[in-house]
């Protein structure tokens, strides 16, 4: 039994290996590199949303000025047609 997997083993050894054997490697890297950029996309990801939160929680807090209506009323612009005109 045992010199029957001896001589499976010499026979794989002594036959032509597979090429896609010697690609493998930069497979593996570029699969790694992929899964580290994706990682560090979704760790950016939840840092913006995580600041975003927080920036809108403490504008909450902050009390603003009040809100006050244009002294114009509406439709008589500085920049409607009849004024830029001359009318």
């Amino acid at each position: 039994m045992m010199a029957d997997l001896d001589q499976w083993l010499d026979a794989a050894r002594s036959g032509p290996s597979d090429e896609r054997l010697a690609q493998m490697d930069a497979a593996v890297i570029r699969g790694i590199v992929r899964h580290r950029d994706r990682t560090t996309a979704r760790r950016s990801l939840m840092l913006a949303g995580l600041l975003a939160v927080g920036i809108g929680w403490a504008g909450s807090l902050v009390p603003g000025a009040r809100a006050q209506a244009a002294p114009l009323p509406i439709g008589t612009s500085e920049y409607a047609p009849s004024r830029l005109l001359g009318q």
